[in-house]
């Protein structure tokens, strides 16, 4: 009989203990559980931040989206970046903290590019690969092993 049917027939049977046991299983799972899911995204985040520099074209969590032109910090410790928008007149700066950043844009195309390029090198080496392959697959056959296959001229001859 597994855990899960003796806490049920526990349960059932009026076993107090049972049925603290299953109710701390269901606390300990409730609470467990996110705090994982929640320092992995944590950890996602300050990776994010720690990666961000001036010059790069981002988007906020409001949907602004523009340059940054200055990464400072308040005199509360907290993380700042001032942003461009606009062209020409309506051109403006704002500032937001930090956990504003929805995407950084820049570093999105450098990784695509980046896989691209592994993508390529991949691709070239398996094709000179399969080239080195077929040039010894030559080799390895010698003029003895080749059948003259017959021509017509031939097959007239045998014919004669």
């Amino acid at each position: 009989m597994n855990l899960s049917n003796m806490m049920l027939l526990g349960a059932e049977s009026g076993n107090p203990i049972m049925l603290i046991i299953l109710f701390a299983i269901i606390i300990l799972v409730l609470f467990v559980m996110p705090m994982f899911s929640r320092r992995k995204q944590m950890k996602e985040i300050n990776e994010t931040f720690e990666k961000l520099a001036v010059g790069d074209e981002i988007m906020t969590i409001g949907g602004i989206m523009g340059k940054v032109v200055e990464l400072k910090t308040h005199e509360s410790g907290e993380k700042l970046m001032v942003i461009e928008t606009g062209e020409g007149e309506n051109k403006m700066t704002m500032t937001f903290t930090i956990q504003a950043l929805r995407l950084n844009y820049t570093k999105t195309k450098q990784r695509q590019e980046q896989l691209a390029k592994e993508k390529a090198q991949r691709e070239a080496a398996k094709m000179s690969k399969d080239k080195n392959q077929n040039e010894l697959a030559l080799e390895e056959v010698t003029p003895d092993e080749v059948e003259e296959v017959p021509t017509q001229d031939a097959e007239a001859k045998l014919n004669e």
